[in-house]
C-alpha cells in the first residue's frame, strides 16, 4: 500500500510540474465526458416527458382485433360499440373507433386534397385531439340518418374559406367518383404547435393540411361502405379502471363474436405505447452517447502521446531506477498510476462539467428540455475514464520497463 501511495505521489509531482501539458492532455477526456454526460441527461429528461406525456392518456385503453386468429380485421361494428357503451356505461367515458379515406374537397379557393376520418361521435373527445371552439359534433342520429355532415379545424376553415365563421357552409367532397355536399357543423380549434409545424410543412413544399371528421355510414353513399373497425378505444372514468374496462370490453366482444375463434380480440395494455416510447428514447440517446464517446478515444491516444514524451523524458531515471534494482512491475506500475490519475482527473472535471450544463439547459429551458442527471452515466464515466487512462498507458509503461539500464544511462 505505501508502493502505492508512492507511485500516487511521483505522478502528481510530475502532473504538477507539466500543468499545461497535462491540461492539454485531459482535455479530450474532459470533451468526451462531458458530452457523454450532457447528452445522456437531456435524452433523459426527453424520455421522461414523453413518458409522461403518453401516461396522462392511460385511462384510455385500445381493444384490437388478434390478428393472428381473425382473418378480417374490421370484425368491431358499430352495433358493437354502442352495446359496449351501454354495457360499460357506468365506468366509460367513451367507446370510439375511426378509420381514414382519402378526397378531395372543391370551393372558391380551389381545389384539395383532403384527409377524411370517418369515425363515431365519441370521437369528439378522442385522446390526442383538440377541443371543439365552434358549432357541434356530429351525433348517432347523424350516424344512424348517414347524414353528410363534418366537423374540421379552424387551419382547414382557413384554408378553405380564409375565415372560421363557416357554420352551417357546404363544402363539395368527392372521395372516389361519388361527390356529395357536406354541411359543417363544428370546428375544432388548431394549436400554436400544429401552426408552427404547417409552416414548416408549406416551406418544405408539401401540401396544405385539408382534414374533416364524418360519421362513418357516410361511406355507404361514397360506394365503399364501412363494415368495421380493426380496433375500439374506450376512455375509463378513472386510470385505476382502465385495465378492468378493458378485460370486460374483451370479453363482451369476444362473447358477440363466438363464430371467430375463442379469442379473436385482445388488449392493448395502457403502458404498452409509453414502455415503446421509452424504449425508442433509451435506443436514440446510447446512439447518440456512443458518437460522442468517440472523443474518449481520441482522448485516450492523447494521454498515450504524452506519456510515450514523458518515458523519452524520463529515460536517466529509468535507468537509476532499474540500476538501483526496481523491477519490472514497479515501473509498469508507476507510469499507469500517472496516466489514469491524468484521465481520472480529466474524467471528474468532465463530470462536473456535464452537470452544469445540464443544470443551465434545465434553467434556460432551452427547447422546453427538463434535462435530468443520470447517476449510472456519471458512474459509467468515472470507470471508462480510468479505463481510457490505463488502457492507453500501457504501451508507454511497458516500453519505459523495458528500456535497459545500461542504455538508459548511456543516453544522459
Amino acid at each position: 500500500m505505501g508502493q502505492f501511495l508512492e507511485y500516487v505521489k511521483m505522478a502528481l509531482d510530475n502532473i504538477r510540474s507539466n500543468k499545461g501539458r497535462s491540461f492539454l492532455t485531459m482535455l479530450g477526456i474532459i470533451i468526451g465526458i462531458t458530452s457523454v454526460v450532457t447528452i445522456v441527461s437531456i435524452g433523459n429528461g426527453l424520455k421522461k416527458d414523453v413518458v409522461d406525456a403518453s401516461n396522462e392518456q392511460n385511462n384510455t385503453v385500445t381493444v384490437q382485433a388478434n390478428t393472428e386468429e381473425v382473418s378480417d380485421p374490421n370484425c368491431i361494428t358499430g352495433d358493437d360499440i354502442t352495446f359496449l357503451k351501454t354495457t360499460l356505461s357506468d365506468s366509460v367515458q367513451s367507446v370510439s373507433a375511426s378509420t381514414t379515406t382519402i378526397g378531395s374537397i372543391t370551393t372558391r379557393k380551389g381545389k384539395f386534397d383532403a384527409y377524411v376520418v370517418l369515425t363515431t361521435p365519441d370521437y369528439e373527445n378522442a385522446q390526442y385531439t383538440d377541443p371543439l371552439v365552434k358549432g357541434k359534433y356530429f351525433t348517432d342520429n347523424d350516424v344512424a340518418n348517414s347524414n353528410m355532415v363534418c366537423v374540421i379545424n379552424e387551419l382547414t376553415a382557413l384554408y378553405l374559406f380564409g375565415n372560421t365563421d363557416v357554420i352551417g357552409m357546404s363544402i363539395e367532397l368527392q372521395v372516389d367518383s361519388s361527390i356529395q355536399n357536406v354541411l359543417i357543423t363544428g370546428i375544432r380549434e388548431t394549436s400554436e404547435e400544429m401552426m408552427e409545424a404547417e409552416k414548416q410543412y408549406l416551406a418544405m413544399g408539401m401540401d396544405k393540411s385539408i382534414s374533416l371528421e364524418m360519421p362513418y355510414t357516410v361511406s355507404n353513399a361514397f360506394g365503399n361502405p364501412v363494415d368495421g373497425f380493426p380496433a375500439v378505444s374506450i376512455t375509463a372514468n378513472e386510470k385505476d379502471q382502465a385495465s378492468r374496462v378493458a378485460k370486460n370490453a374483451v370479453q363482451v366482444l369476444n362473447s358477440r363474436h363466438q363464430n371467430l375463434g375463442d379469442t379473436p380480440f385482445i388488449q392493448q395494455k395502457p403502458m404498452d405505447f409509453s414502455d415503446m416510447f421509452g424504449t425508442i428514447m433509451d435506443g436514440v440517446t446510447a446512439f447518440v452517447a456512443l458518437v460522442a464517446g468517440i472523443s474518449l478515444i481520441v482522448g485516450g491516444i492523447g494521454v498515450m502521446n504524452i506519456m510515450l514524451v514523458s518515458v523519452t523524458e524520463r529515460t536517466r531515471e529509468i535507468g537509476i531506477r532499474k540500476a538501483l534494482g526496481a523491477k519490472t512491475g514497479s515501473i509498469i506500475a508507476q507510469f499507469l498510476c500517472e496516466s489514469a490519475i491524468i484521465s481520472g482527473m480529466g474524467g471528474i472535471i468532465g463530470i462536473i462539467l456535464g452537470a452544469a450544463l445540464t443544470a443551465l439547459i434545465t434553467a434556460l429551458g432551452i427547447g422546453g428540455i427538463k434535462a435530468q442527471l443520470s447517476f449510472p452515466a456519471i458512474l459509467v464515466a468515472t470507470i471508462f475514464s480510468c479505463s481510457v487512462g490505463i488502457i492507453f498507458g500501457i504501451y508507454p509503461a511497458r516500453k519505459a520497463a523495458r528500456l535497459s539500464p545500461i542504455e538508459a544511462l548511456r543516453r544522459m
